[in-house]
């Protein structure tokens, strides 16, 4: 059985004006503290054990399907904080222009492209024309039912702590929201791994990676950044690690999928600027030695 989400209606004219002013945040994360050096940690899906900390602020414009009126629309907002495996995370939608009735809430996984329902909330009814003579003079333009009433649509928001999500789901695992009719018609999709020109969405990363071997000279962190802005997506990322073979090849590879070839100068130092992938993507990143092995790993 579906939960109920608690549902707060508001007028249209108030919900356009919170739509209309939501942005995601700009937070600095600092340094996190000591991981537990878990180099086993399940890699099949972004956040959950990492060992380092991971931000995403995402503003998600909901895009009307075609099984949709062409003037549904709406705003989600996700925001979650990763520090060494502890999540805290918020989850708030916007919709404009409903009309009555029960809607399912879901989101799709990147993982496993599972979908995990959410919920249900309900939209009431509104209906104008219900005067003592029975005539809808000020709302009436030709098109009501045959009694005279016609149902409104409506804006609603559901905020965070409307919308808990469930312990076995990352929010950093979230590909997409969907708004769905109880017959399973999806009417509004947000994507948040190619995120809409109108939407907004920053992932930022400080990992600290792992080696095969111990040994008390060898270092490593990686750097992540990535901002979708106006239909652009920008992508940074660092891999700085120390202690490794000298003068070594290895490949870097990227869930699982070689992404090119490093060098480990004469110090086993080893430094890698870019690589070939959308970061809200990225679950983990390897170095890869000659004989199949991996040297280093970082989770994300």
């Amino acid at each position: 059985m579906k939960t109920n989400l608690l549902l707060s209606a508001l007028l249209i004219s108030a919900l356009f004006a919170f739509c209309a002013n939501v942005r995601a945040d700009d937070d600095d994360q600092g340094d996190s503290g000591q991981g537990d050096g878990n180099g086993d940690q399940s890699e099949n899906c972004q956040g959950g054990d990492i060992d380092g900390s991971e931000t995403l602020l995402a503003t998600v414009t909901l895009v009307a399907t075609t099984n949709a009126p062409s003037d549904l629309g709406g705003v989600a907002k996700l925001k979650s904080e990763n520090e060494d495996g502890v999540v805290t995370s918020s989850f708030s939608l916007c919709i404009t222009n409903l009309t009555a009735g029960v809607y399912d809430l879901s989101v799709i996984r990147k993982s496993d492209s599972s979908t995990v329902d959410l919920g249900q909330f309900s939209v009431g009814s509104h209906n104008h024309g219900e005067g003592d003579d029975g005539n809808n003079d000020e709302d009436d333009d030709g098109n009501g039912d045959d009694n005279g009433e016609k149902d409104c649509h409506w804006a609603v928001f559901l905020d965070p702590s409307s919308i808990p999500l469930p312990s076995d789901l990352d929010p950093m695992d979230i590909a997409q929201i969907l708004i769905s009719d109880t017959n399973g018609v999806v009417l509004l999709t947000g994507d948040l791994t190619n995120p809409t020109p109108s939407s907004t969405v920053k992932f930022q990363a400080k990992i600290r990676a792992h080696f095969a071997c111990s040994n008390p000279s060898q270092n490593g962190k990686v750097l992540a950044l990535t901002t979708a802005h106006k239909g652009k997506r920008a992508d940074r990322f660092t891999l700085l690690a120390s202690g490794l073979p000298a003068n070594s090849t290895f490949s870097v590879s990227v869930n699982g999928q070689t992404a090119g070839t490093v060098t480990s100068n004469r110090k086993g130092k080893v430094l890698v600027r870019q690589i070939p992938a959308n970061m809200l993507m990225v679950r983990s990143v390897h170095l890869v030695d000659a004989n199949g092995n991996t040297a280093l790993r970082a989770k994300f």
